[in-house]
This record gives structure tokens, C-alpha cells and sequence, in this order.
């Protein structure tokens, strides 16, 4: 027996022959630990000829607990001994068989990438519908204010204020190149004046929504990717799953929220930036008044334009999050597989928003939005 003191760990070894059981007792918080070879040192000239089963009656525990059964495990396997666990306490089992597959998976997660590529199309369509169901449920929660809302204020922030910058220099640019572009144009018919209407109408409907989207894919969408991809490679999701919360609601839902709140929003705020980029190319050029630009811009864009605007920027950032944070999630564990997850949302992203955007303007022709 190792150990006599009843706040300390306990290892008990009972039995003979085909019969043997190992008992673990006390406290496994406090106290020095016993060594697994020390425990089955008698056992290593003669091992049990049968199986052995551990029998667990600790009054608490933490991962010290899991790492010596892992330990004693491999010794005995080593032995040519399989051992048994019965009567483990809640969440050791979980703790136990996730560990066990991760080293089973140690040798195949060196070639994940090119299994991956082998992966045939419904086994990647089984996943992504699993994740988007999963994320369906998560919203469900999240709107049951099951949800810290510190982090969801935090992902605000970082999705929202410090993107505006960006968003600002891209959409200013923006306007600046339709204006000059419509000017030269428009000024053959002597029709400058129609600039106006072809900067609101385009950052309206088409440029504000796409620049927002492609800034916040660049900056939001790899950072959720990365922050993810790294909390799979550390072990972290599977702690949350270990201790039985669910990772998809707690890690995506607040990000993909915060990404769809926030992104309508920037699409505003870069709408009238482009508009006035467009304004400080016009003016001086045609010698146009700013009342007469304005109400020019009020005329030629209505609020079907904006709201048409504001419902691609919220699609796009829906498809933007969900897809990075798909990534993150399902990356391969290692530094290389996040720096592979991060390009590949970035891509998929990107390639998503493209097709999304011309499905979108195919419907509104259509419906004569």
C-alpha cells in the first residue's frame, strides 16, 4: 500500500493470480503523489496474468489523478497487462478518453493535411452541416442570455471600433477612384454632375458592403480563425468539451454575433466616407457647389438602397464568421495547421463573399429592388 494518511493519496494493490485490483483512495488535490512505477514495482518480474481493475473511492481530484492513470496504463501495457476502470468519478471518464485519443491520433496528425485533401465531399458537407447546426442552437442559447455578455461587449469592440480606420482609408479611397473615374467619363457628355449619383448609388449598393466585408475578412475573420486555431492546438477547446461545455456556442456564437451586428453598421459609416471621397475629387474638378453634390447624392439613393446595402453587409459577415470560425476550430494541431486554417478562411471567405454578392444583385434585378 502506498500511502497511510487519510487527507493523502492512496494506492492500494489486492488480489492474486488472475484476480488482482488496484484501489485508489484520499485526497489526490493534496499531498505528495505516488509514482506509477513505484506502485507496480513488485509487479515487474511476475505481472498479473489477467486484467487488472482499478477501482477509484478518492473524495477529490484534478488532472494529477488523470495523469497517473494515463502513467500506470502505459506501464502495465508495457507489462503485456490490460487495465480496467471502474467507478470513476464524474468527468474522469470524459478526461480519460480524450486523452487516449489524442495519443492514439499523435501519428496521423503529422499527415492530417493530405487527409484532409482525401476527404470525400459528403464527409466535409456531413461536417460543415454539424457545425451550422450546432451553431444554430448556440444562437438559440445565446439569445436565452445563457452567454457572458463581457466577452460578447469585448468582440464588439474589437469587431466594430477597431475597424473603423481601416474601413475609413479603404472606403475613402474608394470613393475618391469612382469619382475620378465617373468624372472623366461623364465629362465627355458634359453629365459631371452625374457623378454624384454614381458614387452614392455604387458605395450604396455594391462597394461600401463588398470593402467592408473584404476589410473585415482580412482583419476580423483571420483573427477569429488564428485565436481559434491556436485554442485547438493548445488543448483548450478540449478542455471546454472535456468539462462538458460545449465549444461552439461559447467560442463562435459571440464572435459570429458581434461580427453580424457590427458589420451593417461599418457599411453605413463607409457608405457616406465614400461618398465623400468621391465629393473632394468632384468639386475642384468641375468647379460643382457641395449643396450641389449633396443634393444630387439624397436624390439618387434611396432607402432601398441602403437598406439593400445593409442586408448584403449582414449576410457577408454572418458568412465571414462562420466560415473562420469553422477553420479555427477544425484546424490540425500544430503551428503549421493554424498559419493553413487562417489562408484557407481568408480564401474561402473571400471566394463566398464573391458568389454572395452576385446571388444577391441576380435577386434584387430580379425583384426590382
Amino acid at each position: 500500500m502506498w500511502g497511510s494518511s487519510e487527507s493523502a493519496p492512496r494506492v492500494r494493490l489486492e488480489g492474486e493470480g488472475e484476480g488482482w485490483r488496484i484501489v485508489l483512495e484520499g485526497d489526490w488535490r493534496s499531498g505528495p503523489l505516488p509514482s506509477a512505477r513505484e506502485v507496480l514495482r513488485e509487479w515487474e518480474d511476475a505481472p498479473p496474468s489477467g486484467a487488472v481493475a482499478v477501482e477509484i473511492f478518492v473524495k477529490s481530484w484534478d488532472s494529477r489523478l488523470a495523469a497517473f492513470l494515463l502513467r500506470m496504463r502505459e506501464i502495465l501495457a508495457e507489462m503485456g497487462v490490460p487495465l480496467a476502470f471502474s467507478r470513476l468519478p464524474a468527468g474522469l471518464g470524459r478526461l480519460l478518453a480524450l486523452a487516449g485519443k489524442n495519443k492514439k491520433g499523435e501519428g496521423k496528425e503529422i499527415a492530417s493535411d493530405s487527409a484532409q485533401h482525401s476527404a470525400s465531399a459528403a464527409s466535409v458537407l456531413r461536417e460543415w452541416l454539424s457545425f451550422v447546426g450546432e451553431l444554430a442552437l448556440g444562437i438559440l442559447h445565446f439569445l436565452r442570455k445563457r452567454m457572458a455578455l463581457g466577452d460578447f461587449g469585448t468582440t464588439l469592440r474589437q469587431c466594430g471600433i477597431e475597424s473603423l480606420p481601416t474601413v475609413a482609408l479603404v472606403s475613402f479611397l474608394t470613393g475618391t477612384i469612382l469619382g475620378f473615374i465617373g468624372a472623366v467619363q461623364l465629362a465627355v457628355f458634359g453629365a459631371a454632375i452625374y457623378v454624384a449619383d454614381l458614387v452614392a448609388v455604387a458605395m450604396a449598393r455594391e462597394m461600401a458592403p463588398l470593402m467592408t466585408a473584404i476589410v473585415l475578412t482580412g482583419r476580423t475573420g483571420a483573427a477569429f480563425s488564428a485565436t481559434l486555431g491556436s485554442m485547438r492546438t493548445g488543448g483548450e477547446i478540449d478542455v471546454l468539451t472535456t468539462f462538458g461545455i460545449s465549444p461552439v456556442p461559447f467560442l463562435a456564437v459571440p464572435r459570429i454575433l458581434a461580427l453580424g451586428l457590427m458589420a451593417p453598421l461599418l457599411c453605413v459609416f463607409s457608405v457616406f466616407v465614400g461618398i465623400a471621397g468621391g465629393m473632394v475629387v468632384v468639386l475642384p474638378m468641375f468647379h460643382i457647389s457641395a449643396a450641389q453634390y449633396i443634393n444630387r447624392t439624397v436624390s439618387a439613393v434611396g432607402v432601398s438602397a441602403f437598406c439593400f446595402g445593409i442586408g448584403k453587409s449582414t449576410i457577408f459577415a454572418l458568412l465571414i464568421g462562420t466560415i473562420a470560425c469553422h477553420s479555427g476550430m477544425c484546424c490540425e494541431r500544430s503551428a503549421a495547421g493554424v498559419g493553413r486554417a487562417t489562408t484557407r478562411a481568408v480564401v474561402c471567405s473571400i471566394t463566398a463573399l464573391v458568389v454572395a454578392d452576385a446571388v444577391c444583385t441576380v435577386l434584387a434585378n430580379r425583384l426590382h429592388i
